[in-house]
């Protein structure tokens, strides 16, 4: 894009300077005068086009403190615990939302941040739940079809009758499990899909 414009700004000079030559007047004083304030206009342009650039690259690229990046998307993994809605309320105030994970290569980097991270004693909540539709499993983030799973054998089972939302189950390998949405001791994973979108956690 930069060097389009630069090619079509240095035709105008050129059509110009050739207008200049063209005529007959003696004088060339304005004419070198618009010459070389045109020139700095194409300076003053690619200027702004390179910062632009510079901010957009910033933009797309960085996470705050606290925040995991992996691809274009930014992951908090929580120091504390909370009941599964009260997480989702924490991810949402840090300007994201609890983790939606779409394909292998993301759960396994996700396990693999959790591994680095606290461990909390039954894992980490994610944005998985039925409790709308008993076993048709959504991400409550845009209400998408999980498509994707990792469920150990046999999850999910709604044990109880009243397990509704999913977690990366510590005592398994992190494999994906249905819970008790109220229940204690459960880490949660925020995700962020714009870094400079992210807010750190502030407990």
């Amino acid at each position: 894009m930069l060097s389009f414009y630069r090619t079509f700004l240095s035709v105008i000079l050129v059509l110009c300077c050739i207008s200049i030559i063209e005529t007959t007047t003696c004088d060339r004083s304005k004419e070198k005068a618009m010459i070389s304030e045109m020139r700095s206009l194409l300076e003053s342009f690619e200027n702004k086009i390179n910062d632009n650039s510079c901010k957009c690259t910033s933009y797309s690229n960085e996470c705050p403190a606290g925040w995991k990046k992996y691809k274009n998307h930014c992951y908090f993994f929580s120091p504390d615990t909370r009941k599964w809605h009260d997480a989702a309320k924490q991810c949402k105030t840090m300007k994201g939302y609890l983790v939606k994970i779409t394909d292998s290569a993301e759960n396994s980097r996700v396990v693999d941040m959790i591994k680095k991270s606290v461990k909390h004693y039954f894992g980490y909540w994610m944005g998985a739940a039925d409790f709308q539709n008993e076993g048709r499993w959504r991400w409550v983030h845009d209400s998408s079809k999980v498509r994707f799973s990792q469920w150990l054998p046999g999850q999910p089972d709604n044990g109880g009758d009243n397990e509704h939302c999913a977690h990366f189950w510590s005592a398994h390998q992190y494999q994906w499990n249905d819970a008790p949405c109220h229940l204690h001791g459960m880490g949660y994973i925020c995700e962020c899909s714009h870094g400079s979108n992210c807010l750190p956690f502030n407990g």
